[in-house]
């Protein structure tokens, strides 16, 4: 089963999507900015991509968990915007949405 679904927050829109795998649901919150997962994929996987903002937070169920959730690791691109562990997924992504990059 796949979810998509839009996620609206502080005036800006966001695409939430939810793979319903055999194992573990996977959570994403994704922009054209930023992405928001959870710890079950490696930031080793994203430091390759350039061009947006990458997020891990601790594994947690739904869409408002994730964003909830504390940020455990960043790509570089969200690093030098401000992004630092322990900050919820919500500020993060909020945080990266709002700095150019």
């Amino acid at each position: 089963m796949v979810e998509v679904k839009s996620i609206h927050l502080q005036n800006k829109a966001f695409i939430g999507m939810h793979l319903q795998l055999p194992t573990y649901p996977v959570y994403l919150i994704t922009s054209t900015k930023t992405i928001l997962t959870q710890q079950m994929f490696d930031i080793r996987y994203f430091q390759k991509e350039r061009s947006i903002a990458v997020i891990i937070t601790e594994y947690r169920y739904g869409f408002e968990a994730l964003l909830h959730a504390p940020v455990i690791a960043m790509n570089e691109i969200a690093r030098r915007r401000g992004v630092t562990t322990m900050m919820s997924g919500k500020e993060a992504l909020l945080l990266c949405e709002a700095k150019k990059a």
